[in-house]
């Protein structure tokens, strides 16, 4: 028995060939594509956009960094634009990730009511550059039941007078592109299914191999043994067996790392060539004794006298073998470790697939976090007759026969990662901080967020229409595994190179490897949304960094430049949600799930308290003749006067140099600043001190020193406030403010002039 376990899974660096020529659609044409599979071989060569030729609509349809594969969103040909110059990733491993391969026509006419169309009037500054209406002057597009934009070709544009909008003409001539899918679920069970296909044809043997080397390894056995003292002789060649993938799980730092529940299994392509030791003859000499006898009377007394000797006799010793019958069988798949005491054995489900459910209830098998092997164990047997014996003229000849059954049994293993499917040890908490036009979420986490423990994939907060997707760090690069497939015979063997079609022969075995990009928060599209999107935007306001796992080590030829350096796993997070609604009294909803498919909501706390309004105020001023020196408290209450102790204010004086002040159990803060103005500004509460606590709104205020108290020169103070507000957020106020004062002062000024001249006079 021979065993290997894996502490790494090799992958493709490189050369699985470059795009550059792009097929485009022809209307009414369904048109297959080539190599629309290579979204699952993201370490091949990239292709510069202007190497590439492509000859239809969407020239400039390129991306500029990692692209999301949606659902059944992207055309063919889009999908080979995107895959020729970057990469794409998935975030969900629950997901059978639709793969378009060919186009297909739909009339306008038979659109349902749900869908949308949009028209674009063409003109030089368009960023779309889809199909044009038959008179050339709009783009038109309609919505697909997943909420992405899909060009209309050959559509008549005209205006409805009564209705006051556009629409189509011809319905029934105009087209929308869509396309046929398969899935990354059927993707996997072709790549095990071509090569197990011959598993039990013992002429051939079909190996996948990586830049010349076998990726399963395989190895020869069922030793039998030979007549007229021959060695013994394997009669299995070639035999592996593999573990392509394990679904519902990622490659992530030497281990697959899968959720516990729902049910998880993996796909075991094998194969195997079995031979039957070759004819063998050798010539040699059989030995007869002759007896001569003579016979003479001597007085008249008969004798006998006998003369031995040997005669040699050529013969032949003989031995025939036939192999009758060779079959190989995947015996069984066990995910197991040291004192596991729970079921290990997978069940078969077809030709390579194996499923950890227990048979026959098919509940599925259940596993404590922990680090596991999985191992796929195959048995071949090969029926051999043997046949030898003696021919000769003159030597005794004779034949003897047998039949026997021959076995060889070999592993494959790779260590598997087992983390909880609900993510238990997880918590969420939302906190929403209602305001009019101004809302701020509080998100945080406890619980350690990377792969192997308690990974989330996206929280979505509903505030009463206006939708935030806050996003988890995990991307997944499904990678080739193989670059070519040696297929052995008796007589030699033949390489071919792997393909990426739909229905290929040999298809790249291919699995899903991890990179990291940090948190994101955003608006989605609006057609992913609800109705009532208010739009607006994000602000970060604060993080708290919990951990920063540094970047999975991907495979050459996937680029990721978010991979580069650490992932920023968070503790907390806040973000001001600007929308164009002044409404209060909202409420917040969220749901939230993992990179596994399982729902965190049981996880999830959400909550709603409105902002509490603070004023801040300067007292107490005691201002210096010099323009330098000024004293003053700032005073910081709630609406009803009380005093808010231990909050951060920010001052800024004149030439724009910054300090912070605490406030006191009174909430009085001392200032010393220079020059003609003072900005002091309280940012509100960062971090939600428990939900029985207010959650404290900023104020701001600006204080400018009346004229006549300092000297006023153009030069110095205004022209250090000058510099100082250039940069300032709030210059437009600021300079307002000092152009009324500057209007007062001339006023002031010339009125004292026109008093003291008159005196004189």
């Amino acid at each position: 028995m021979g065993s290997l376990l894996l502490a790494s899974v090799s992958v493709v660096a490189a050369g699985l060939g470059a795009i550059t020529a792009i097929p485009s659609p022809d209307p009414g044409v369904e048109k297959s594509y080539d190599d629309t599979y290579r979204i699952l071989a993201n370490n091949d060569d990239d292709v510069d956009p202007s190497d590439i030729s492509y000859n239809g609509y969407f020239e400039n349809d390129y991306p500029y960094g990692p692209v999301e594969l949606q659902a059944k969103s992207q055309s063919p040909s889009q999908t080979l634009r995107y895959v020729a110059t970057q990469d794409v990733y998935i975030r969900d491993l629950s997901d059978f990730q639709a793969v378009p391969y060919q186009d297909r026509w739909t009339r306008y006419a038979d659109i349902t009511s749900y869908q949308e169309t949009q028209f674009l009037l063409v003109h030089g500054n368009n960023t779309y550059d889809g199909p044009t209406s038959t008179d050339g002057k709009w783009f038109v597009r309609v919505t697909s039941q997943y909420g992405e934009w899909q060009p209309v070709y050959n559509a008549e544009v005209r205006w409805d007078r009564n209705a006051e909008e556009l629409y189509v003409a011809n319905p029934e001539e105009a087209l929308i592109h869509t396309a046929y899918y398969s899935n990354t679920i059927d993707r996997n069970l072709h790549a095990a299914g071509q090569y197990s296909r011959y598993a039990q044809d013992s002429d051939r043997v079909a190996i996948p191999t990586v830049n010349g080397r076998e990726l399963y390894p395989t190895s020869d056995g069922a030793s039998m043994s030979r007549q007229w003292g021959q060695s013994n002789f394997d009669t299995v060649r070639d035999a592996w067996v593999g573990i392509n993938y394990v679904f519902g799980g990622v490659w992530y730092r030497d281990s697959y790392v899968v959720g516990g529940t729902p049910t998880r299994g993996a796909y075991v392509p094998f194969d195997h060539r079995a031979i039957a030791p070759p004819d063998y003859s050798y010539d040699d000499q059989c030995k007869i004794k002759h007896i001569h006898r003579r016979t003479h009377t001597h007085d008249n007394s008969t004798h006998t006298h006998k003369s031995t000797h040997w005669h040699y006799y050529d013969r032949t010793k003989w031995a025939e073998y036939e192999l009758i019958n060779s079959s190989a069988e995947v015996t069984s798949v066990q995910l197991d470790r040291p004192g596991f005491s729970g079921e290990s054995d997978w069940a078969k489900f077809g030709d390579t697939t194996w499923i950890a459910i227990e048979d026959p209830s098919s509940m599925p098998l259940e596993y404590p976090r922990g680090e596991y092997t999985l191992t796929a164990t195959l048995r071949v047997t090969s029926e051999v007759e043997s046949r030898w014996g003696i021919t000769s003229s003159r030597c005794n000849e004779w034949s003897k026969s047998s039949t026997s059954t021959y076995t060889h049994t070999t592993q494959y293993s790779v260590p598997v990662t087992i983390t909880d499917f609900d993510s238990p040890n997880l918590n969420i908490s939302v906190v929403h901080i209602d305001g009019e036009g101004d809302d701020r979420l509080l998100i945080t986490w406890t619980g350690d967020q990377d792969l192997p423990h308690d990974p989330w994939r996206q929280i979505q907060v509903d505030v009463n229409g206006k939708v935030v997707n806050i996003d988890s760090p995990w991307r997944f690069y499904g990678v080739s595994r193989n670059d070519a497939v040696e297929v052995r015979t008796a007589s030699g063997s033949n390489i071919h190179d792997v393909t990426h079609t739909q229905g290929d022969r040999w298809p790249a075995i291919y699995h899903y490897q991890t990179s990291v990009a940090n948190v994101t928060m955003e608006f989605p599209r609006q057609q992913d949304s609800v109705e009532t999107q208010r739009w607006g935007y994000l602000r970060t306001v604060d993080t708290q960094v919990a951990a920063r796992p540094g970047g999975a080590p991907l495979p050459a030829g996937v680029s990721d430049t978010d991979n580069d350096a650490p992932t920023e796993l968070y503790t907390q997070y806040v973000v001001t949600l600007n929308s164009n609604d002044l409404e209060t009294g909202e409420t917040a909803t969220a749901t939230a799930d993992n990179p596994f498919g399982g729902s965190l909501d049981d996880q999830l706390n959400v909550s709603t308290k409105p902002y509490s309004p603070t004023v801040l105020r300067l007292m107490e001023i005691d201002r210096s003749p010099t323009g330098e020196g000024h004293e003053g408290t700032l005073i910081l209450t709630d609406t009803n006067s009380n005093f808010l102790d231990n909050k951060t204010i920010t001052v800024t004086q004149a030439d724009g140099t910054n300090w912070t002040v605490t406030t006191d159990s009174e909430g009085r803060a001392s200032v010393t600043w220079d020059g003609m103005t003072l900005r002091a500004r309280y940012d509100g509460d960062v971090w939600d001190t428990g939900p029985d606590n207010p959650y404290y709104k900023g104020d701001s205020i600006l204080y400018l020193l009346p004229p006549g108290d300092v000297a006023f020169v153009a030069a110095g103070t205004v022209g250090e406030y000058i510099s100082g507000a250039i940069n300032n957020t709030l210059i437009f106020v600021e300079w307002l403010a000092l152009g009324i004062f500057a209007f007062w002062y001339v006023r002031m000024r010339r009125r004292t002039t026109k008093r003291g001249g008159g005196k004189k006079a």
